[in-house]
């Protein structure tokens, strides 16, 4: 079997490095030659809540998509939302009869896959656990967690089983016959700490140590668990999440609610759990390019629109990010005080 990843970003670093270190061959996509002369020499490194190692056997780095071999059976999709559907049409021509090709990003792009690919070969990945890149071929892996897999037309192939043994060595993995309902469900949480950590520029446990903050992120879960709903979508437990449990009501923000206050306190822990978080598309603004958050909140607007739901504080976020990508603005407090303020308006609360 040939097998190749693309996009070591903090994800995709710890990725491939688990793979290769359990004896797993895979190419592996650098996209910039100081990031190819380190795996070449280095190898990949990754630190944090598993501890500190180099991985370096079992690696076969290449520059660009066009450097890899042809016949390839097995690719993981770790790129940017923005660059995936590049990512995949330049890959078609390296591909065997027999492939399986895994999107690992946030976001629902399977939809938009299953127009250009087999349902039966295109396969989506739910990833969890927390991780944050700190230079070329290096990643730290913050928080443990999770992934869920399954292919888009819901088909369990022999194949699969192995797949699951082999993405376990990262993190406990298991099989969903519906992923997209797995897909929206993490959307529904990189709604508020993807865009969130770009408007203050902060880390997770930062932000969601400010009551106002996790009324927000609550906020932006109610619209988005009313558009799944409206959608059709069974959402799913995540990292013991229920998102339809931390749904709000204005009943509860206008009294004393023991309800609201055990959400509060959810949030509360989520942020400890995973205080060390920055947010992804904060590392692109960092880096002078622009977010996913199109393909995130973005996703959820246009969801919302064709269904018939106002997602006003989504809106909100994401005209925010709009003006921080395009100079207008820069991440900080002010700005988070801000989205606590629109929140507040949405809700009618002083």
């Amino acid at each position: 079997m040939k097998a190749a990843l693309i996009g070591l970003g903090a994800i995709g670093t710890i990725i491939a490095a688990d793979l290769a270190k359990n004896d797993f061959p895979l190419y592996v996509v650098c996209k910039h030659q100081e990031t190819l002369d380190l795996v070449k020499k280095r190898g990949l490194k990754v630190t944090g809540v598993d501890g500190e190692y180099i991985v370096k056997e079992n690696l076969f780095p290449v520059l660009t998509i066009e450097d890899l071999p042809e016949e390839l059976d097995l690719i993981f999709m770790v790129t940017k939302l923005t660059e995936l559907e590049d990512a995949f049409k330049r890959i078609k021509v390296k591909l065997s009869n027999d492939f399986s090709l895994v999107t690992m990003t946030n976001g629902v792009i399977e939809e938009r896959l299953s127009g250009l690919i087999t349902k039966s070969q295109l396969m989506g990945c739910v990833v969890s656990f927390g991780a944050t890149k700190s230079g070329h071929a290096e990643s730290i892996k913050t928080s443990s967690g999770e992934m869920v897999i399954g292919r888009m037309d819901g088909k369990k192939q022999e194949f699969d089983d192995k797949l699951i043994e082999l993405l376990s060595n990262t993190v406990p993995t298991t099989w969903s016959e519906k992923i997209i309902n797995e897909k929206f469900t993490k959307l529904l949480i990189n709604l508020a700490v993807t865009s969130f950590g770009v408007i203050s520029g902060m880390k997770l446990g930062e932000m969601l140590a400010r009551k106002k903050t996790r009324i927000a992120f609550l906020t932006v879960i109610t619209e988005g668990v009313t558009v799944a709903k409206r959608k059709g979508i069974q959402l799913q437990k995540m990292n013991n999440l229920n998102m339809e449990f931390l749904v709000l009501t204005r009943k509860e923000l206008n009294g004393l609610s023991i309800k609201h206050i055990l959400k509060q306190t959810i949030v509360k822990i989520v942020g400890r759990k995973y205080k060390d978080l920055r947010s992804s598309s904060l590392q692109s603004i960092e880096s002078g390019r622009k977010t996913e958050l199109d393909f995130i909140n973005g996703y959820l607007i246009a969801e919302g629109e064709k269904y018939g739901v106002e997602t006003r504080l989504n809106s909100y976020v994401l005209e925010e990010i709009h003006k921080i990508e395009e100079g207008k603005k820069k991440p900080s407090l002010k700005g988070l005080e801000e989205l606590e303020q629109k929140t507040m308006e949405i809700w009618d609360l002083r």
